[in-house]
């Protein structure tokens, strides 16, 4: 549930239309100056509605300090969209012991940084204050952690006030809870007869798509699960250790235990499990383990399709196009009709989805070689080539500069995993940050396992590593984790880290001023966009000569946007005749313009002609 500031509550009825704006505004100026409090709400929430946040937000503290919870949550609201957590959670903390919503917004604000005991107290305080919302988010954090009674208890108290969410979410748990129980019971029945394929049949809609986010809601669902299955091995079935593997794996700190099972599979001749310690090591940029595992994958008894369609793209990537090739080939798929496809780590490659979609990716696969072929610059280069024997023996002979100038080398030449050993070797921040991308942005890694190799550059004040982390966070879903690390970036001088802080700014938080602060930093890096978007808050808010040399600057970067409000700018100095020309300009591009966007968005489009 969304928090509101106290500005996007219902207008006063009390406030008569037909007041002058201006003089209304003077009037509520010069009361809270003169020290109501009264005035200090009413004058903060005019200058909030006018996209003046800079002005109201001093007035918004005096309102809180003279007792208004309102006012506190608000500010707390304002700093947390602009990432300002810290301050955000002084707010709230001003009036959370008396306030439901302020002891609600603490109690989110705790929760997404991870502390969910600190997250679980406010809930409860906000709960005992009267907030059904802090009812209902406390039920689910205790149906996280399996307390099942109490939290439906809770929800039914919050579904009695009138909380739909508390409702659904009561009849999902209840569903949830039914759905478990028959998988005891199924599970129970295989074990009485101890049939292994009966006992992993039992289990098999655990790992339905649908329910992942059942499982991210619930932690206490992924342990059920985990235990399912063990009860499932212990009764033979081996194919239950690799997908009891795939729900602990969900913890990083378990990695090591998942990985055995598999391999405990593995061992017991369950060929799927190859195919899942493959993925793994893929996604952990282990490339030399990933190919050696789809490789035993695929030399199970029929082959194992998507085990030779990752050996394809792996090759791919090493631009090791014949093997590629004969791999994606290999999975009879390209071009074949009537065959079940599959997706994801699945040990088996079992059907996730329609045909047409496997087919697809191996036709695209094909399709990227061909297209590698003919472009010579995704092809190794040859100068490189030329100049490998020479780095080599430097390497050999050298330290750290030598192995990174060696590893960048094989880098180049899309020769990944002895790039990877020699940017291991050297180890320095340069170079592991080298290594990070490599295994992320070509190699096939998962970004949020590579963030380690990126955080010794950050540390050193490395923008672009900073930037890559919160890009990584943010691919990832987790905004404040990214927005930390963009604010990191931006700070550093990152124009693209600065550009998404007014981008969210403005688009997620409504707060045009901090916005174009932003758009501003990331305009003297040289970028276009963010100087366009600067430019048209300045003209929005009248300082037209701010504005000018900003849009100056996306005129020449091509904006097709910008010469209409360069136009409007110039006419606000009263440079009339130059505005004109600017104008016939906006007017001409006017139509390629207009086509860029939506019907709906269109009509917010100023017409220049």
């Amino acid at each position: 549930m969304a928090d509101r500031t106290a500005a996007d509550q219902d207008p006063d009825p009390a406030v008569d239309p037909a007041v002058d704006p201006a003089v209304e505004a003077a009037r509520l100026r010069a009361a809270a100056a003169a020290g109501k409090p009264e005035a200090y709400r009413a004058y903060a929430e005019l200058l909030t509605g006018q996209g003046r946040l800079d002005e109201a937000l001093p007035w918004w503290a005096r309102a809180a300090d003279a007792g208004d919870a309102d006012a506190s949550r608000t500010l707390a609201i304002c700093h947390k969209d602009r990432g300002e957590f810290p301050e955000a959670e002084r707010w709230y903390r001003t009036a959370a012991d008396r306030d439901g919503g302020c002891a609600f917004g603490l109690a989110r604000l705790l929760h997404e940084a991870g502390d969910t005991a600190g997250a679980e107290t406010w809930y409860e305080h906000g709960a005992a204050l009267g907030s059904v919302e802090c009812t209902t988010n406390g039920a689910v954090l205790l149906a996280a952690r399996g307390e099942w009674d109490t939290a439906l208890e809770r929800l039914a108290e919050a579904s009695a006030q009138g909380d739909d969410i508390a409702t659904r979410t009561r009849g999902a748990i209840e569903n949830m809870l039914r759905d478990l129980e028959g998988w005891r019971e199924a599970l129970a029945r295989a074990e009485a007869e101890g049939d292994p394929e009966e006992a992993y049949e039992a289990l098999r809609d655990l790992l339905d798509p649908e329910r992942k986010a059942m499982f991210a809601r619930y932690p206490r669902m992924v342990a059920e699960a985990e235990e399912l299955y063990a009860r499932a091995a212990a009764v033979g079935s081996a194919k239950a250790l690799v997908d009891q593997a795939l729900f602990i794996a969900r913890d990083d700190s378990r990695w090591d235990e998942a990985r055995a099972l598999v391999e405990r599979a593995h061992e017991r001749g369950y060929d799927g499990a190859a195919y899942v310690l493959g993925v793994w090591a893929e996604e952990n940029g282990e490339l030399r383990t990933a190919e050696e595992w789809y490789r035993t994958a695929d030399e199970a008894d029929g082959g194992h399709i998507w085990a030779c369609f990752n050996l394809g793209v792996l090759c791919v990537r090493q631009r090791r196009l014949d093997e590629a090739e004969r791999w994606l080939r290999a999975t009879g798929l390209d071009g074949a009709e009537g065959v079940g496809g599959a997706g994801g780590v699945d040990a088996e490659g079992r059907d996730r989805g329609p045909f047409d979609e496997g087919e697809e990716r191996i036709v695209r696969a094909l399709e990227d070689i061909a297209a590698i072929r003919a472009d010579p610059e995704r092809m190794p280069p040859a100068e490189w080539e030329e100049r490998l024997p020479e780095l080599r023996a430097r390497a050999e002979e050298g330290g750290p500069d030598a192995w990174y100038a060696y590893a960048d080398a094989l880098d180049r030449l899309y020769r990944l995993p002895e790039a990877a050993e020699w940017y291991r070797r050297a180890g320095t921040p340069r170079a592991l940050l080298a290594l990070g991308r490599m295994l992320y942005e070509v190699g096939g890694a998962t970004g949020l396992r590579m963030v380690p190799y990126y955080e010794p550059a950050a540390a050193e004040g490395d923008a672009g590593a900073a930037y890559d982390i919160g890009r990584i966070h943010d691919e990832a879903g987790d905004r404040r984790t990214a927005q930390i690390w963009f604010r990191r970036a931006a700070d550093l001088g990152h124009g693209r880290a600065a550009w998404w802080l007014g981008w969210t700014s403005e688009e997620r938080g409504g707060d045009p001023q901090h916005a174009e602060r932003w758009y501003v930093r990331a305009a003297r890096s040289g970028l276009v966009p963010p100087a366009f978007l600067a430019g048209r808050s300045m003209v929005r808010r009248g300082a037209y000569g701010e504005a000018e040399p900003l849009l100056r600057v996306a005129c020449e970067g091509k904006h097709e946007e910008a010469p209409y409000w360069l136009a409007q700018a110039l006419r606000g100095v009263g440079r009339v005749e130059e505005a004109e020309r600017w104008l016939r300009v906006a007017a001409a591009a006017y139509p390629d313009v207009l086509a860029q966007y939506g019907k709906m968005a269109g009509l917010a489009m100023p017409d220049p002609r």
